[in-house]
């Protein structure tokens, strides 16, 4: 590969390598509490506080008195891709887990009303950790080397590949987390019929930190070095640490109808929130990131319906269907100005799940979900979004299993383990004059252990 495509990969990287594309971050996220992970639908569910989130207008079906949810989750995410950008093969994966995703839910009941409120994280919650490099720490050396060199050296040293013949220890980290709370009230109109309205709060952080170490000097910078020892380093660290937050609100709104004693009927809609993020800039050797500088990615609105059904005392079984709102959310423009929210298009998942009572306190359930991406146009999504395919959502399943025991009466813990794989896409990264197929896979274990408490 010549200069001519050095030059084109540095123009596209720095036009879209913008802060709010960078981050482990995933904007549908269901799961969001223990009894989700064992089950993959709660929204028809009315027995625990997690319904917060999931079913507001059914906290009314719980019983008068405090109720808490608290859960966590160890996420061990699989994710990794290949490609070939004319230096060979070459594989890269995450590298470690995350071992904190936190959940808490609470509500008050009384008589025909509940409040409720809850502190959770809908999307992100997870580190992009890639210690030996990765396609976009690969693209950013490539960036480097087609940048004009230093003026101040000799005539000849154009651009930093004329210094230095190659790269090497790139590394990348990225996080993101969008820490939610929601404050709302349910009420019960009548025996079969409850609303609930309330307002959630997403204040959403992304860090980015990134190193690569340009070395091996060409053989004119040699020359310079023998001539005028130490004028051209050796070698020559870059780094990024670079950080944006924004904040928001949005509306909740929900309806639960007992249509017969056994059936139950659950809707949640939650509205767009308009976030936008500002850059942070600690240290930046690439001239990747402004500071003070703003990109838009909101979160978008989401709809969630359910059908619970015991079958008999001891079996129960719901079924679900969820909706993302995608296209409707400001997520910015690509460098043709094209909206990224459109490439993305919107997503759903529909799902089932049977919970069964072993003895009175012991309950054992198992549930799967499939969520689909209607992706108007995959390849320019992950172009637009350099760093998502160290992430990768795509069309995936989830199972999982677990128990719920009732060890003190009003006090149940929650044991899950669920596994989610995501379909293999193969991403047509743009270089010109064509593109390079960069495949990918990926697959996530949960565990998750939860305490539900009644007072």
């Amino acid at each position: 590969m010549g200069k001519r495509l050095w030059s084109v990969l540095g123009i596209l990287l720095c036009v879209s390598l913008v802060p709010s594309a960078v981050y482990a971050n995933i904007d549908n996220l269901s799961n969001m509490s223990a009894e989700w992970i064992r089950t993959g639908n709660r929204n028809a569910a009315t027995d625990a506080a997690d319904i917060v989130l999931y079913n507001p207008a059914g906290l009314t079906e719980l019983s008068d008195g405090v109720h808490i949810n608290i859960s966590n989750q160890t996420l061990i995410r699989k994710p990794e891709h290949s490609f070939d950008v004319g230096t060979g093969p070459q594989h890269y994966e995450q590298d470690s887990p995350d071992y904190l995703l936190p959940n808490f839910y609470a509500s008050w009941n009384k008589e025909s009303w509940s409040l409720f409120g809850g502190i959770y994280i809908p999307g992100g919650g997870a580190t992009v950790d890639y210690p030996e490099g990765s396609i976009t720490t690969q693209l950013a050396g490539m960036a480097v080397l087609a940048s004009p060199a230093d003026p101040d050296l000799p005539p000849g040293f154009d651009t930093m590949d004329d210094v230095y013949n190659g790269f090497t220890n790139d590394s990348l980290e990225a996080s993101s987390i969008y820490l939610t709370t929601t404050l709302g009230g349910a009420y019960k109109i009548n025996e079969k019929i409850s609303v609930a309205a309330g307002v959630r709060c997403i204040y959403a952080k992304n860090t980015v930190e990134a190193e690569l170490t340009l070395n091996d000097l060409t053989d004119d910078a040699e020359v310079v070095n023998g001539l005028q020892p130490g004028s051209i380093p050796e070698t020559t660290n870059l780094v990024i640490d670079s950080e944006s937050d924004a904040g928001g609100f949005g509306g909740i709104l929900g309806v639960n109808f007992n249509a017969t004693d056994k059936l139950n009927l659950a809707l949640n809609y939650q509205t767009r929130v308009k976030l936008d993020f500002e850059t942070d800039v600690n240290r930046d050797d690439l001239g990747m990131f402004t500071e003070g500088e703003k990109n838009r990615r909101d979160f978008p609105a989401f709809l969630g319906l359910g059908a619970g059904y015991d079958i008999s005392e001891k079996l129960y079984t719901e079924v679900n269907w969820s909706y993302w709102f995608q296209k409707d959310a400001d997520w910015g423009e690509d460098g043709a100005g094209r909206d990224i929210s459109d490439m993305a298009g919107d997503a759903w998942s529909a799902g089932a799940t049977l919970a069964y009572k072993v003895t009175p306190t012991f309950q054992v359930s198992g549930g799967t979900t499939y969520t689909k991406f209607e992706w108007d146009d995959i390849n320019g999504y992950y172009n637009a979004n350099l760093g998502s395919i160290e992430v990768l959502y795509s069309d995936n399943w989830h199972v999982g299993v677990g128990c719920a025991w009732e060890f003190k009466e009003n006090f149940k813990l929650n044991l899950s383990v669920a596994q989610t794989i995501w379909d293999d896409e193969t991403i047509a990264q743009n270089v010109d004059p064509g593109t390079v197929d960069v495949e990918t896979e990926n697959e996530t274990t949960v565990i998750a252990i939860g305490l539900d408490m009644a007072f």
